[in-house]
Parts: structure tokens; C-alpha cells; sequence
């Protein structure tokens, strides 16, 4: 993954860019994995298999779909989401609204290398297609093992490049190509679905990223792979 040397002129650019196109977020994610987005979610919070009356931070949560996903299971679990991007937050706030689950789910605004929580405060975290944008990965994982109570566990959903060599240039055509002049086109954003691809392919590979959670603290780190490798979920406990 390349260094940034200037995190805090990154870090805006990317905020920026989300704050664009969160209008159209949600429909872009439905129509550019095909529907996959929230199978995907499904199969990440099974995994992190919360229980009632636990505490779980939804980090870069965007418009709230992982907090919805949570909440949507009726377990009386506190979820609390935290994103860099205020008007993902509102239209988060009103998905929530509209379902019912205000008491369950608060949402803030900040950032996943500095969580504005104590430590040991959960006993889950999870991010889902967020931390590929973090401007130091590294910062965001330790940050994510301190604010964990002992034995706490987070789940970690992120593209990843699927090993097959004839689905991996499929999969970089479609990235490359169709992406984002699709995603150019519905979110009036011209920018935003060319870094998509870009993020992608610069973020570690699945071992790698494996030892980047162990170097954080985290034990019995693991990942499985979805969709033929286009997302992995990885996950490690403190």
C-alpha cells in the first residue's frame, strides 16, 4: 500500500467525496454489486454474531446500513455509528428513524483513527468497505483493538481481488471500465468511482492484511472469502 505523505489533505479529499455523493450512495451500492452489497452485510454480521445487550461500533458506517443490519435483529444491542461525513450521517438517521430502531442506534460524526470512545468500551466493532479509505490502515486497526473489551472481536468487510486469473480480469474490466462510467454518471461525482478501483487494488491482499491485525494486537485472525474473492471478511479478537 503507498505512504500518504499529507493524511490530513487526504483524509478531506475523501470526505469531500463521500459528502458528494451520498445522496445517491445507497442506489449506486444496490446497482454496482448487483444487489450483492446487502448479502454481503448479512454475511459479516453473522459473524460477528452479536448477543443481547451488547455494545457494537459500526465504524465509518456511511448511511447506517451495518447499524441497520444489526438492528434489524432485534437482539437490544447498543450500536453506535461513527462516520466523517455529516450528510451521511442524516440520511443514516433517517433510515434508522424510518425503521423504528432510534432507540437502539446513536450516530457521531468522527473519525476511525481517533475514536472519540474509552478504552475497552465494546465488545464488537465492525467496518464494512470503510477502511480501504482511512489514510493510515495501520492507526485505524489499533484504534479498533483499544476501544474492544477483552475477548472482543471486530469484523472487517473489504473488496479484495479474487485469486482466479480469468474472474480477476473480469473483475479489473468491470472496476476499471464499466464502474466508473456508471457510477460517474448517476452520482454527477467524476472522481469518486475512479478511486474506487484505485483503492482496491492498493490495499493489501488478504494474508497481509491478516498480519497488519496481528501486529495491532488482535489473535486468532482469520479470513473467508465471498462472491468468488470480490469481498473477504476478516476478523480478530483481542
Amino acid at each position: 500500500m503507498h505512504s500518504i505523505e499529507d493524511t490530513a489533505a487526504f483524509s478531506r479529499q475523501i470526505q469531500n467525496m463521500f459528502t458528494a455523493i451520498a445522496p445517491r450512495y445507497d442506489f449506486l451500492n444496490r446497482l454496482l454489486s448487483v444487489g450483492q452489497d446487502r448479502h454481503w452485510r448479512k454475511k459479516a454480521i453473522n459473524r460477528l454474531a452479536p448477543v443481547p445487550k451488547e455494545r457494537i461500533l459500526d465504524i465509518a458506517t456511511g448511511t447506517g446500513d451495518m447499524a441497520l443490519e444489526i438492528a434489524s435483529r432485534n437482539l437490544s444491542v447498543q450500536i453506535s455509528g461513527i462516520d466523517f461525513s455529516r450528510r451521511m450521517l442524516d440520511l443514516g438517521r433517517n433510515k434508522i428513524r424510518e425503521k423504528g430502531y432510534d432507540r437502539f442506534v446513536s450516530f457521531q460524526i468522527g473519525s476511525g483513527e481517533c475514536l472519540p470512545f474509552t478504552a475497552n468500551s465494546f465488545h464488537g466493532a465492525v467496518c464494512a468497505f470503510g477502511i480501504r479509505n482511512f489514510a493510515d490502515v495501520k492507526l485505524g486497526l489499533r484504534e479498533f483493538y483499544r476501544i474492544l473489551k477483552p475477548g472482543g472481536r471486530a469484523v472487517i468487510l473489504e473488496f479484495s481481488m479474487p485469486a482466479n486469473p480469468i474472474l480477476n480480469k473480469i473483475y479489473n474490466w468491470y472496476f476499471d471500465l464499466v464502474l466508473p462510467k456508471v457510477g460517474s454518471l448517476i452520482s454527477g461525482h467524476n472522481d469518486a468511482y475512479s478511486y474506487l478501483p484505485d483503492s482496491v487494488a492498493d490495499f493489501p491482499e488478504q494474508n497481509e492484511f491478516v498480519r497488519w491485525m496481528e501486529e495491532a494486537g488482535f489473535k486468532k485472525v482469520s479470513f473467508n472469502e465471498l462472491t468468488f474473492g470480490i469481498v473477504s471478511i476478516h476478523c480478530g479478537y483481542k
